[in-house]
């Protein structure tokens, strides 16, 4: 009996053992997900504030520039939204607080000092040389602490350190070094400029009411197949697929494509009017063999081969051996940027690879009346005096919940290249965009 009872005793320890380990590994396990999530929520932070930082700089770059007192106000208070905005991330990551006050400090000067001119200026009073001097220092600051950011972060990935758990980078005996992000402050600290990609002009136009350019047939998914392959070219096809549907504006059926040479695209089609939607390539790594001019001339056949209205390249990006070309359709010589379409092309054969032309099939239509109301020289006048201004031009921009007719009116200021637009009907100043000269291509923001 004496035995039994030891049995039944060494089996209930045992089994107590085996649950105690089993519930030691799940809580691990659990700790170590949800300190991953929270790395996870430091990164996003971190990635906030870069963010934040890199529009704040072009907002301070545009500033100075602005004619109009409202244009400036807007600029000057999302200059001091976004510099609270670095403030609220920073605060969110377990950095020291003494090793970040200098950057605390720096963002919540910015942004005073930035509601402090917006105020100034909406009450009629124009910005002085002086703080147009001023916004061009905290302009160059502010990309020097952008940079040594992106240096940190780097550095952080590279070397796999980690902000989250109680062996985290910042606890009290870590070295110096193993802190990145809190050695942003210092100024002999190593920057690697990072490249500040944007998006053609106008390309994140918005879009009211029923897609105007698409026609009313309606196509299954068979036909949606080859028209994917009509529009590539049947002999550039080796295979072709039905893939998945999408919903919404532009509903969609999708499309695989097989090339030749193994070259894998996907596609949509749209159901209504059998409008090609987007094509992208699954990979990209191209060599780049051909000119840039030579990939806009194969682009520009491309387009024309597909009947879209006359168009005119504006803005391009590089990457992966692909030139990435923004096409903004015409009228009468009027710029239409709400009809957008982004064409790929591949710079060692030339061939079209991709396109995007959403906005394109949302917004084009024939405009009813692109006649300004005032001249191109009553335009000039109304821009800032700060700006060697080139040539204006009528276009149409997208703007709020409507669109505009306006005389963009380029121009150079403090070696940066701009656009302005002012309404060719009321001589407002609309908007104001940087153009951005980088490696991998002509953009603005």
């Amino acid at each position: 009996m004496k035995n039994k009872v030891h049995i039944i005793l060494y089996v209930v320890l045992a089994a107590a053992l085996v649950v105690a380990i089993i519930w030691g590994v799940s809580m691990q396990r659990s700790n170590a997900e949800t300190m991953q999530v929270l790395e996870d929520g430091y990164t996003q932070r971190v990635l906030e504030t870069q963010e934040h930082l890199q529009a704040i700089g072009i907002k301070l770059g545009k500033a100075p520039i602005a004619d109009d007192p409202r244009t400036q106000v807007d600029l000057l208070t999302g200059i001091s939204k976004q510099a609270d905005d670095v403030v609220s991330s920073l605060a969110s990551l377990p950095l020291s607080h003494v090793a970040m006050s200098d950057t605390i400090k720096f963002c919540n000067q910015l942004s005073d000092y930035s509601m402090e001119l917006a105020l100034v200026v909406a009450g009629g009073t124009s910005l002085t040389d002086e703080d147009v001097k001023q916004l061009g220092i905290l302009e160059d600051q502010c990309s020097l602490l952008l940079g040594q950011f992106v240096t940190a972060q780097n550095t952080m990935v590279s070397q796999s350190l980690q902000m989250a758990g109680n062996d985290n980078v910042y606890y009290n005996e870590a070295e110096n070094e193993a802190r990145p992000l809190e050695q942003v402050a210092q100024a002999d600290n190593g920057m690697d400029y990072p490249s500040m990609i944007y998006d053609g002009a106008f390309s994140d136009a918005r879009h009211y009411g029923k897609p105007k350019a698409l026609g009313d047939e309606r196509i299954d998914a068979a036909q949606a197949v080859d028209i994917a392959k009509a529009y590539v070219g049947e002999d550039r096809v080796k295979d072709a697929q039905q893939a998945a549907e999408t919903a919404g504006t532009l509903a969609s059926y999708g499309v695989t494509l097989t090339l030749v040479d193994d070259t894998l695209l996907n596609a949509e089609i749209t159901k209504q009017g059998g409008k090609v939607l987007w094509i992208m390539p699954e990979h990209a790594a191209f060599a780049a063999s051909l000119t840039l001019e030579e990939c806009r001339i194969k682009a520009e056949e491309f387009l024309a081969q597909n009947e879209y209205a006359k168009m005119q390249a504006n803005h391009y990006q590089v990457y992966d051996g692909l030139a990435v070309i923004n096409f903004v359709a015409m009228q009468d010589d009027v710029l239409l940027y709400p009809d957008l379409v982004k064409v790929q092309i591949r710079m060692d054969t030339g061939e079209v690879v991709g396109i995007e032309a959403n906005n394109y099939l949302l917004n084009h239509e024939e405009r009813s009346d692109l006649t300004a109301m005032i001249t191109a020289d009553d335009a000039m006048t109304r821009v800032s005096t700060k700006l060697d201004a080139g040539e204006p031009r009528l276009c149409v921009i997208p703007f709020r919940d409507m669109e505009r007719l306006c005389f963009e009116i380029p121009g150079t200021y403090a070696e940066h290249e701009y656009r302005v637009y002012i309404d060719a009907n009321t001589g407002e100043e609309v908007q104001i965009l940087m153009i951005l000269d980088t490696a991998d291509g002509v953009l603005s923001a």
